[in-house]
């Protein structure tokens, strides 16, 4: 009877590995990969326009003109600015020039200002006495200084200030 179980089990084990290997080893290569999507095939007239125009855009300084105007004219255009506007009311007056026609949509943007920012060295190693030394900084939109008040350091300085 023991000589029988043991059998059975090899049995079923042999049969599961068979099983495996004939059906389940491709199933989990197959739900890892994605699917396979055709490539799109474009039409003959289609990928000969494409190419007429890519050909006009290489043959023309059309775009560097129109980034320059943009980039000298306009300036920097951060998010919710007023250049940021006059850039689009710029980019929609040029389309429509082209005889294009063009829909604007309200997108709601986050409008950042650039505060003033100042530093001071007011205490170091050698500094003559009643004096500071400026530094001259900027910030980076989002950051933010250090709460004074939960480090107790700089409590004694006005406004918010972090160390240096």
């Amino acid at each position: 009877m023991i000589a029988f179980t043991q059998w059975n089990k090899c049995a079923r084990l042999s049969l599961s590995v068979a099983v495996f290997l004939l059906i389940g080893a491709s199933t989990p290569a197959q739900l890892s990969r994605p699917p396979q999507t055709p490539p799109l095939q474009y039409s003959p007239q289609l990928v000969s326009e494409i190419r007429k125009i890519q050909q006009a855009a290489l043959g023309s300084d059309y775009a560097y003109r129109e980034l320059a105007h943009l980039a000298n004219n306009i300036g920097p255009r951060l998010s919710g600015s007023l250049q940021a506007q006059a850039a689009v009311e710029y980019v929609v007056a040029e389309l429509r020039k082209l005889g294009l026609e063009v829909q604007l949509e309200k997108v709601m943007v986050p409008h950042w200002v650039r505060g003033e920012e100042t530093a001071a060295l007011t205490d170091y190693p050698g500094m003559s006495p009643n004096t500071t030394q400026k530094i001259v900084l900027t910030a980076l939109g989002g950051s933010v200084p250090e709460n004074p008040l939960k480090t107790n350091r700089w409590a004694r300085a006005p406004g918010a200030t972090s160390p240096v």
